[in-house]
C-alpha cells in the first residue's frame, strides 16, 4: 500500500492542491468557489481549439441557490486576448498560463485525468488521499473551503485578523469580490445584485465613484462657469485703444470698430457692451436680439467695459436687497443665475474700484437700472 500511495501522491493533486487551484479559479474568474469546485472536466470548446481563434472553453455548471429554474448555467472560460497576452508577455520563455482562466482550467484537467478516472467520476478537480481514508475514500472530489484554512496556515497567511504588516486572510467571498470590482460585470447574478451587494459595500469602488463624480460635478461647474462668464475688458487695454486700436483689437479677439463702439458706449445693454445685436444666440440671423437687458449676463456676445462698474454695481445692489423680501423658491427660479453673474462681474475689480463705482453713479444710470430691476426695459 506504501507503494500506491507513494506514487500516486506523485501522480495525483493532492487536496491543498486541489484548493490552490480553485482559488486561484475563483480569482480569476470571480465564481463562487463552491461552484467553481464542483466544474465537470467535460466541456465544449467552440472554437474548435484553433489557433489565432480567442480561446474559449464552455462549461455546464450549477448554483443550486439559484432556484430550481435557473440553476444550471454555461460559464466561459476564456483566454487572455492575444493584444492583452502580447502586454503582459515578459522575457520569461515560459507563458503566463496563470493569467489565463482557460489555460488553468486546461492544465488543471490534465493533472487530475489519472485521479478522475480511479474515482469515477468527472469532476475537474480530482485529488488523491494518501492517508486518513478507507481505500474508496482515497480519491477525492471537488474542493472544500475548509480546506483554505489549512492551505493558508501552510503558506503563511492569516486565517482571521489581517497581520500587522496588512496581510489579509485568504476567503473566498473576498475573492469573488475582488474578482467581481475588477470586472465590473455580473458574474453568475443579476446586474443590479452586482450593484446593490458587490459594489456598494466595496469601499475602493465607492471611492472611486465618489472621486468620478465629483470630477463630472466638477467638470460641468466648470463649463457652466465658463458659458456664463462674460470676458471683462480691462482698463489697461482701453487705454491701450487710444493710442494702438488695431493692437487692443486683436488682443481682445474683436473687430477693431466693434471694440470702438464698445468702449465709446455706442453698444451698450444696460450691464453690458454687446459684439452685434443682430447676431443673438435666441433669435433668427441677421434679426434684433429681444431679450432681456439681465440676459446679456450670460450671452457670448456680451463684454464688459470699466465704464460699466457703476451700473454693475447698482443692479448687484438691488438684488441684494431684493434677496431679503422674496421667498427661496422665487429667487432661485427668478434672480439667483443673474446675481450669481454680477457677482462674476464685479469680483474682477478691486473693493476700491467697487467703492468708487457706488459714489460714481449718476441719476440717470440710477434710474436705467430701477426700470431694468422692475422690468420696464423689457421688450413687450
Amino acid at each position: 500500500m506504501s507503494g500506491i500511495a507513494e506514487i500516486a501522491g506523485h501522480l495525483c493533486l493532492t487536496s491543498r492542491e486541489l484548493t490552490a487551484f480553485c482559488l486561484l479559479l475563483t480569482a480569476l474568474t470571480a465564481e463562487n468557489f463552491g461552484t467553481v469546485a464542483a466544474w465537470p472536466a467535460v466541456h465544449y470548446r467552440p472554437d474548435a481549439a484553433l489557433e489565432g481563434v480567442p480561446g474559449i472553453a464552455l462549461i455546464e455548471a450549477s448554483k443550486p441557490r439559484r432556484g430550481p429554474e435557473r440553476e444550471h448555467m454555461v460559464t466561459p472560460v476564456e483566454d487572455v486576448p492575444e493584444e492583452l497576452a502580447a502586454i503582459l508577455a515578459d522575457d520569461d520563455s515560459e507563458p503566463r498560463l496563470f493569467r489565463s482562466p482557460l489555460r488553468v482550467y486546461q492544465l488543471l484537467v490534465e493533472l487530475t485525468e489519472l485521479a478522475r478516472r480511479h474515482g469515477g467520476h468527472d469532476l475537474a478537480l480530482a485529488g488523491f488521499r494518501a492517508t486518513g481514508a478507507s481505500r474508496d475514500g482515497r480519491w477525492t472530489r471537488g474542493a472544500s473551503a475548509k480546506n483554505i484554512a489549512r492551505w493558508s496556515l501552510r503558506h503563511g497567511f492569516p486565517t482571521k485578523e489581517p497581520t500587522a504588516q496588512g496581510v489579509e486572510p485568504v476567503e473566498a467571498g473576498r475573492l469573488r469580490q475582488t474578482g467581481i470590482e475588477r470586472k465590473r460585470r455580473p458574474v453568475a447574478h443579476t446586474r443590479s445584485t452586482m450593484n446593490d451587494h458587490y459594489l456598494a459595500r466595496s469601499e475602493a469602488v465607492v471611492g472611486q465613484s465618489r472621486t468620478v463624480v465629483a470630477d463630472a460635478l466638477r467638470a460641468q461647474v466648470a463649463t457652466a462657469r465658463k458659458r456664463r462668464s462674460v470676458p471683462v475688458l480691462p482698463a489697461a487695454l482701453v487705454e491701450r485703444a487710444t493710442t494702438d486700436l488695431d493692437g487692443a483689437a486683436r488682443e481682445a479677439g474683436l473687430d477693431p470698430q466693434i471694440l470702438q463702439r464698445l468702449i465709446t458706449g455706442q453698444q451698450d445693454t444696460v450691464l453690458t457692451g454687446c459684439v452685434d445685436h443682430r447676431d443673438s444666440p435666441t433669435a433668427k440671423p441677421g434679426e434684433p436680439c429681444t431679450e432681456s437687458f439681465l440676459t446679456c449676463l450670460g450671452c457670448e456676445n456680451a463684454r464688459a467695459l470699466p465704464h460699466q462698474l457703476p451700473l454693475q454695481v447698482a443692479a448687484l445692489d438691488q438684488l441684494n436687497i431684493l434677496r431679503t423680501h422674496v421667498d427661496q423658491a422665487t429667487w432661485a427660479a427668478r434672480h439667483q443665475v443673474h446675481q450669481e453673474r454680477l457677482e462674476d462681474l464685479v469680483g474682477h475689480y478691486r473693493e476700491s474700484e467697487q467703492h468708487k463705482a457706488r459714489q460714481d453713479i449718476t441719476e440717470r444710470q440710477q434710474k436705467m437700472i430701477n426700470d431694468l430691476m422692475s422690468g420696464r426695459m423689457d421688450l413687450r
